[in-house]
């Protein structure tokens, strides 16, 4: 009954509201609720991922059928083909050629010109180059005080990766004046000629195989000349293996040598093992070395190499050699020297160590340890004033030679480098120094360039250094000019004597044009 009155209260009341002047709307303010539970716990659901690791996935195979069990319909079309067309295709290789020519004071002439071309299959090198000097010191021309050198070589080679074919030849005339020394001859000239084929085959093991054919003639100009001779025939063959880090050569060889009515024979064999490890190098050889009448002989060296981060590097070797003597390269190295033969036999230790420090630095230092046993090589105490040249003799010697140097490259355009060398022991090489100092500057632009160089013997006898200087510039693209002057204080200071009384030429100016195409 009661709820009824309030129910029929609240109907009245609306209604008047309704015929009163009411607002339009009714802002309805609730007071926050909060609804607090005690006593009752929620579960916290976790989802448990499994390790891929533990997931086994199921084994199935597919079974494929059998090619021949597939058949294959015949399926008829026609392809029409293009017309043929001839096309003959042929690498084009890189050839290039270069050429010098020069003049100077004291009546000096030069030039050479080489030719060359690097092909994938084929590539070959042809020079010839000319040098010749009229007034060695203040001596006038036609006075028996000059020089000439003329040089042609070549070579060539073909083949691939598995097989090769090469073959080269030199040819070198000499003629030096002998300076009114000897009273009936003129002149000592030298010509040299060389040949070499050879071949390299590679499958399993690496094949080689070479022939060499040397031959030197010296000849005393004069009314009546005197001349020397010797041939030598050179073969050797060889089989190598290589595998990873390992390499392993075994060679042998014959050597045939005819000097006036002198023949010898000389048979060597050679087994080399070389290890490539990370930092090292490692190589060890031991062979046979035998001539008839001779004892047989067991040369051995044994080599390290390697470098470390680029920075520090190093070579090592030791051992025992023998070697025959060879007319053919003293005669290129020495033109004053006379006929000499035997076999040269040392013991040696050489090395060498190089240090960068720096990007900008480079230092290195070696060494060269020679006990000869029998040691062939012209004396200069022994002149013949019939030929004009000096007799060639055998003895037992001791070398050691120490040399250092330091190289600054202060930037891309300019380096300079100072070394020393010097000979320690009582034995000494014949016409090196006992101590010499050199030096050069270098410095370059993008179309020129100076240097300066110079060498100072300061131990008795004492010299006026020996200084050059030059300089380049491009005049176009593969067109250069130098201007060169050699021992420039030999214009004024006194001779300086190389083969006993035999001066050198002294000073030079050359002006030469280079061109490259």
């Amino acid at each position: 009954m009661r709820k009824g009155f309030i129910l029929l209260y609240l109907i009245l009341g609306l209604t008047l509201y309704a015929q009163s002047d009411a607002p339009s709307s009714i802002d309805l303010i609730i007071p926050p609720i909060v609804v607090e539970f005690e006593g009752r716990s929620e579960q916290v659901i976790e989802l448990v991922v499994p390790d891929y690791e533990e997931i086994v996935l199921p084994d199935f195979e597919i079974t494929l059928s059998d090619p021949d069990e597939i058949p294959i319909g015949e399926i008829g079309f026609d392809l029409p083909l293009p017309d043929f067309v001839e096309y003959n295709y042929r690498e084009k290789s890189s050839f290039f050629s270069e050429g010098m020519l020069g003049i100077g004071l004291k009546n000096h002439l030069a030039g050479n010109i080489s030719l060359y071309s690097l092909g994938s299959n084929l590539r070959f090198s042809l020079s010839f180059a000319h040098e010749g000097l009229d007034g060695f010191g203040r001596n006038d021309p036609g006075t028996g005080y000059f020089s000439r050198n003329e040089t042609f070589q070549g070579d060539f080679e073909r083949g691939d990766d598995n097989f090769s074919v090469s073959a080269s030849g030199q040819f070198i005339e000499t003629e030096n004046g002998l300076q009114q020394l000897v009273p009936d001859h003129g002149s000592v000239i030298d010509r040299l000629k060389n040949i070499n084929l050879g071949f390299i085959v590679k499958d399993y093991f690496e094949w080689t195989g070479n022939a060499n054919v040397k031959i030197a003639g010296k000849t005393i100009s004069g009314e009546i000349p005197e001349s020397f001779n010797e041939t030598v025939f050179d073969f050797d063959g060889g089989m190598g293996w290589s595998k990873d880090w390992m390499a392993l050569t075994l060679k042998a060889g014959y050597v045939y040598k005819q000097e006036s009515s002198l023949n010898r024979n000389i048979f060597t064999s050679d087994l080399l093992i070389d290890f490539l490890l990370s930092t090292v190098d490692i190589s060890a050889s031991v062979g046979l070395f035998w001539a008839p009448g001779t004892p047989v002989a067991y040369p051995f060296e044994l080599a390290l190499s390697g470098a470390v981060n680029n920075y520090f590097r190093y070579q090592m070797s030791g051992g025992y050699s023998l070697d025959y003597y060879s007319n053919y390269k003293n005669w290129e190295k020495y033109p004053y020297s006379g006929l000499g033969d035997g076999v040269d036999r040392k013991w040696f230790l050489d090395g060498s160590l190089g240090f960068s420090p720096v990007s900008k630095l480079e230092i290195g230092f070696s060494w060269i340890y020679r006990n000869m046993e029998n040691y062939i090589s012209a004396n200069l105490d022994s002149f013949n004033s019939n030929t004009g040249l000096f007799s060639v003799s055998a003895g037992k010697v001791t070398f050691l030679d120490l040399s250092g140097f330091a190289n600054f490259n202060f930037s891309r355009n300019f380096s300079v480098l100072l070394s020393l060398s010097g000979q320690l022991l009582d034995d000494k090489v014949v016409l090196n120094p006992l101590l010499s100092i050199h030096s050069e500057i270098e410095y370059s632009k993008e179309d020129w360039g100076l240097f300066v160089s110079g060498d100072f013997n300061p131990l008795p006898p004492v010299s006026v250094p020996s200084v050059s200087v030059g300089a380049n510039y491009i005049l176009s693209e593969g067109v250069e000019l130098i201007l060169e002057g050699t021992d420039i204080f030999g214009f004024f200071a006194a001779d300086r004597y190389l083969w006993g009384n035999y001066i050198a030429d002294g000073g030079r100016l050359t002006l030469k044009t280079k061109i490259s195409l």
